[in-house]
């Protein structure tokens, strides 16, 4: 695997650079990252940390760099030169201020962590996004989503000796109840693409970069419930989740 850190130059000393090069090195152990590009990037301030697997098609160099969404923020750093022709990409944005620890965080998916010092967050971040890696890219972990990947990060960073705490968090009956009343009295506008299948058709009508306009793609998997997006191929075999109010359904299903 290939590992960048990126940060202002005085930000981290020599030593710490090493610690962090350390632990990503300890993390990767049991997989085979051959055709990873793992980059790190740390911040003075974050308001949320995040991580993005880009793993279920090929990245080249030219890809490296984004060009619109919540990523492009990396473009103040230079594409690595030394960069293989193609690779799978893990992006992982956090702040580097090891007073703010011991930290507890509550992720988007009802997961409670507790990190001691920084390492320890590094350790079950990069652990979380190495979890979609094993599983698009080596067949590993199938049909696993994000509740799994959380399981398998935790117990993997603890049995390496991090000293990470977490637990999956119970949602409140009340609330269960709440979201009930709102689906019952709520208009579903992508009710019949709810219907489709995998491999029937739609239109790109909508294409912000004007690529795939008009185009027809093919449905990779049903779509998930609440979801706005659907998973499609394009006629170049790539796979994306694209808006569903820029698609439009060329063969809906028999009533």
């Amino acid at each position: 695997m290939k590992f960048y850190l990126f940060t202002h130059p005085d930000l981290l000393s020599t030593k710490e650079r090493e610690k962090i090069r350390q632990t990503i090195s300890v993390i990767e152990q049991g997989t085979n990252t051959n055709n990873l590009v793992t980059g790190l990037y740390l911040s003075n301030h974050v308001i949320r940390y995040q991580g993005t697997a880009y793993v279920q098609n090929w990245m080249t160099p030219k890809q490296f760099h984004p060009r619109r969404g919540k990523w492009t923020f990396v473009q103040k750093w230079p594409v690595p030169d030394d960069l293989p022709a193609q690779f799978k990409l893990i992006r992982l944005h956090m702040e580097w201020n090891p007073k703010k620890y011991p930290k507890l965080e509550r992720d988007i998916y009802h997961w409670e962590f507790q990190y001691p010092a920084f390492k320890d967050h590094l350790a079950n971040l990069f652990a979380h996004e190495l979890h979609h890696f094993r599983r698009h890219h080596l067949g590993m972990h199938p049909k696993e989503g994000e509740q799994a990947a959380n399981r398998w990060a935790l117990e993997h960073v603890k049995n390496l000796g991090f000293q990470v705490t977490g637990k999956k968090l119970k949602i409140k009956r009340i609330r269960k109840q709440i979201t009930l009343l709102e689906s019952l009295f709520h208009v579903d506008p992508f009710s019949d693409f709810r219907e489709l299948k995998a491999g029937q058709s739609v239109r790109i009508i909508r294409d912000s970069r004007k690529q795939y306009q008009n185009q027809t793609a093919t449905i990779v998997r049903p779509i998930r419930k609440n979801s706005k997006r659907m998973v499609i191929q394009t006629s170049d075999g790539k796979i994306w989740r694209w808006p569903m109010n820029w698609l439009q359904i060329l063969d809906k299903p028999p009533a």
